[in-house]
């Protein structure tokens, strides 16, 4: 059997599994809502999020994130980490948002749901060799128990817990998706294709 390397801190603090979630974005206000938005997420990570969006918010601005998880909306204080400006040819249009206060529920619901590929590959295996097990451990609990299992390694080297703030990095563009076209601006055309055997 194979081993794989291990998880360092930069590649644990910064994975990310792609994921669309609906996400609410807001801002209080002395008297309600200053602002409130809704968009989807493209990927996750344990630190943060990039959502696509046709808006972009102010660099570093605070803001409440609002993540529509199977069991229930999870509020996590957050802050607009960096933008993926409307022409970017090669990323997704939006924002990385970085978690800046996750307390305890949401760190659980957040490592419960965070379930890499790999992860989903072991638990596989696990029910396939123990599948009395399945319904008494399902994926959530498992990759809760992965998780906190892989920030050790990296605490005992003195790394940061795995819920530590860090927005992951924006998508590429999916095949297709054209940038957004802004007020006042011709739209991209897509490439031409050219003739296949030519």
């Amino acid at each position: 059997m194979v081993s794989s390397p291990p998880v360092s801190e930069q590649n644990r603090r910064y994975e990310r599994i792609d994921i669309e979630l609906p996400v609410r974005l807001f801002i209080p206000g002395q008297k309600g809502l200053r602002f409130e938005a809704f968009c989807t997420s493209r990927n996750l990570g344990l630190g943060g999020l990039f959502v696509g969006a046709t808006f972009l918010m102010p660099h570093g601005i605070a803001l409440t994130v609002e993540l529509g998880l199977p069991d229930g909306p999870l509020p996590i204080k957050s802050r607009v980490a960096h933008l993926v400006a409307h022409d970017d040819p090669a990323l997704s249009t939006g924002m990385g948002i970085e978690f800046l206060d996750v307390d305890a529920r949401g760190r659980e619901a957040l490592l419960r749901y965070f379930a890499p590929v790999r992860y989903q590959d072991f638990y596989r295996e696990f029910a396939a060799e123990f599948p009395h097990l399945q319904q008494a451990q399902p994926l959530r609990d498992v990759s809760l128990v992965l998780n906190l299992w892989e920030e050790w390694k990296v605490r005992q080297e003195g790394g940061p817990a795995s819920t530590a703030s860090g927005a992951p990095p924006a998508p590429p563009r999916r095949p297709g998706e054209l940038p957004f076209t802004l007020p006042g601006r011709a739209a991209p055309r897509a490439p031409a294709r050219r003739p296949r055997g030519r």
